[in-house]
């Protein structure tokens, strides 16, 4: 048996979407560099380079000696720009610097594709005869200079048919043929992979040879979305989706390539350049989600910058601000999921173990730290808390202990001046940044301007001092959305995961306060963590050398759309991956899967559902469906979500469902927290 592979897309590809891309690449560098070229060839060279080889083609069929008989069923490079030349009206000489333009192109974007190149070597490590049969217009010299860019022992150990040598290509079937009598083999003989379904397959297959189709160069359809193959940006992008979709070798992996890095990589360059641009040269990146964006900003060599991280989060901020006692209540008791006791006491401080204690016998029934409070025990908790003086006077107590250490914290790490300071985070509402402030300023002492924050999405507009308390947004801006994007902001979430748990509080150690961190690193760690890292890094490493940051960032609208796209139709690799990350969107919060598979009743269940009862089935519905059972997905429908709709319209709550999601952000910034607080006791929402 003769094993051959086909070249392009099989054992080799691009770092670009396709072919074309080579050809936008250099009419990039021919603008830059060689402006005496003619106007019309400089602005369309990639349409002018692939007319010129249709053209070449039909050229050399009407070229070929009628008495032969033979017609050349392919050409070489040299032919394609000796006609581009002539139309253009250019010295002969350009021939050859052209087509050493394209192959210094080439050899920039090549790669080899791992699992074809592992199975190469195995045939070689067997012993087994291994041939190379390519369609294509380069010279053996030039794919050669390509086969040894990728490996040099490729030539070494197989022998390669060439088209445009022969002038018989794999289309027609006459190169199998060839091959076959040249190799003095029958063609049953042969077993050729490759990824051409007429080509490598039909045409093959037809000659008697045995086939392996390969397609996994081809573009997924999430790859393939908004095509734009004049786009050197799309184009690069694509293909390095690819290239990540191929190289890496687990689906986190996949994910951090594929998916994750297109949208953290321009957001940390847009902060860059913001901080630049206001004068803010020291940038805090919030925990935990600062975390990979302070990485990436690593990865870039910044050194005008004084890049650090702060340990910060809503629990250990928010109980410390402490200027609304009822205002204090709605946060420690408001929930996305089932709370326990103990989840209350860390609302209040990070040492919850005596105040745990004290309120498992406030409670007038048989609970365990980890069993979840009813509605009604929620209430009877939040009640007894304005009512005893003795319990409230101990809360009050607490936060000042915890309020004490935060300050200690935030004056250690240099905020106690914010003139040249900035924060950076994802974002939502940016009301880290606000009790943030307000520590500082109400119980601190805090010197400079104001505080500026970047983050990658904001839903609302800031609500303390706006002179003060600067917010600015990358991807989208208060008010951007008809419905609240929750599976897209919790996506990101995921994507801005840590190796370490949220920041419950402070403590004291040799002089120095460091954080309490919630023990939830393990759980991620477990999901694949640290090979997303590798993901990520795998795709920022390699666009920054090949796009300039002005041209990354004007991608942002398009990587933004193919987010929104996977939203609602994901591809499997991220649907699985991310369907089974551990994630609550309560710091304190049980882990749960993002997107796990859902069977009939839990389907049933979510559709008659709302709000939290939803979140504890599934964060992304998509995900799960794409995840479940043909039929489950059935139950999801939009038929059935339509009748389901309908029965829980019945309840006043579904009716508030059907609003607007800006007019419900307005009803929640407009009317005054009393009324608020009695509407959703009403409607249990």
């Amino acid at each position: 048996m003769i094993h051959s592979f086909d070249v392009f897309d099989t054992l080799i590809t691009r770092r670009v979407a396709t072919p074309r891309g080579v050809f936008v690449a250099m009419q990039r560098q021919l603008a830059a560099q060689h402006p005496e070229l003619p106007r019309p060839l400089l602005e369309r060279f990639a349409h002018e380079r692939m007319h010129a080889e249709q053209s070449a083609r039909i050229q050399a069929r009407e070229q070929a000696p009628a008495d032969t008989g033979l017609i050349p069923e392919e050409i070489d490079i040299e032919d394609v720009y000796r006609w581009l030349v002539s139309q253009h009206g250019l010295d002969a000489d350009w021939i050859a610097r052209f087509i050493e333009i394209e192959l210094a192109a080439e050899e920039r974007f090549i790669i080899g594709v791992p699992e074809m190149l592992a199975r190469f070597r195995a045939l070689v490590a067997k012993g087994e005869r291994i041939l190379l049969l390519s369609d294509m217009y380069l010279r053996r010299q030039d794919l050669a200079r390509l086969l040894d860019k990728v490996d040099p022992a490729l030539l070494q150990h197989a022998s390669l048919y060439l088209s445009s040598e022969v002038k018989l290509n794999k289309a027609s079937g006459l190169m199998f043929d060839h091959v076959a009598a040249q190799e003095g083999i029958a063609p049953g003989a042969i077993h050729h992979i490759g990824d051409n379904p007429h080509s490598d397959v039909r045409r093959a297959r037809e000659r008697g040879c045995q086939v392996t189709f390969f397609d996994a160069c081809h573009l997924t359809l999430d790859e393939s979305f908004e095509r734009n193959e004049d786009d050197l940006g799309w184009q690069v992008s694509v293909g390095l989706f690819r290239e990540s979709r191929l190289s890496l070798p687990t689906d986190a992996a996949r994910v951090g390539g594929s998916y994750a890095a297109m949208v953290l990589l321009p957001f940390v360059l847009w902060v860059l350049d913001q901080a630049r641009e206001a004068g803010r040269k020291r940038l805090y990146f919030f925990a935990r989600d600062g975390q990979i964006l302070l990485e990436i900003a690593r990865r870039l060599s910044v050194e005008d910058l004084e890049l650090r991280y702060l340990h910060v989060s809503r629990l250990a901020l928010h109980r410390c601000v402490n200027t609304d006692f009822e205002a204090f209540l709605d946060w420690v008791f408001v929930s996305h999921q089932g709370m326990t006791i103990e989840d209350v006491a860390h609302r209040v401080t990070s040492d919850p173990g005596d105040l745990v204690d004290h309120l498992l016998g406030c409670v007038d029934a048989a609970l365990s730290r980890e069993d979840l409070l009813t509605d009604k025990q929620r209430m009877a908790l939040r009640n007894r808390f304005k009512s005893d003086p003795d319990l409230r006077a101990r809360v009050m107590g607490l936060v000042s202990s915890e309020r004490e250490r935060v300050l200690r914290y935030l004056d250690q790490e240099g905020l106690a001046r914010l003139d040249d300071a900035c924060v950076v985070d994802i974002g939502w509402s940016g009301s880290i940044q606000d009790s943030l402030l307000q520590v500082l300023r109400t119980h601190g002492s805090v010197d400079g301007g104001p505080l500026a924050g970047y983050y990658w999405g904001l839903q609302r507009h800031t609500l303390t001092d706006l002179g003060a308390n600067l917010k600015s947004s990358f991807a989208f801006h208060p008010d951007s959305f008809w419905r609240d994007p929750a599976a897209l902001r919790e996506l990101v979430e995921c994507f801005t995961a840590a190796d370490h748990g949220s920041t419950l509080g402070y403590r004291e150690n040799g002089g120095r306060i460091e954080p309490i961190l919630n023990a939830e690193g393990p759980e991620v760690l477990a999901w694949g963590l640290r090979d997303f890292r590798r993901g990520v890094d795998f795709f920022v490493g390699r666009i920054i050398g090949m796009l300039g940051q002005d041209e990354i960032l004007a991608l942002m609208p398009y990587y933004f759309r193919r987010l929104e796209h996977l939203i609602q139709r994901p591809s499997r690799v991220l649907a699985s991956a991310m369907g089974r990350f551990p994630y609550s969107p309560d710091p304190t919060g049980m882990l749960l899967p993002f997107a796990p598979p859902i069977d009939g009743l839990d389907a049933m269940r979510f559709q008659m559902s709302s709000g939290t009862r939803r979140g504890r089935i599934t964060r992304w519905r998509q995900g799960s469906l794409a995840n479940s059972d043909p039929w489950v997905r059935y139950l999801l429908s939009s038929k059935s979500t339509a009748f389901f709709a309908l029965l829980k319209g019945l309840h006043p709550r579904g009716l508030v469902h059907l609003l607007p999601y800006p007019m419900i952000s307005w009803v929640k910034r407009t009317f005054p927290a009393p009324m608020l607080r009695a509407c959703r006791s009403i409607l249990r929402i």
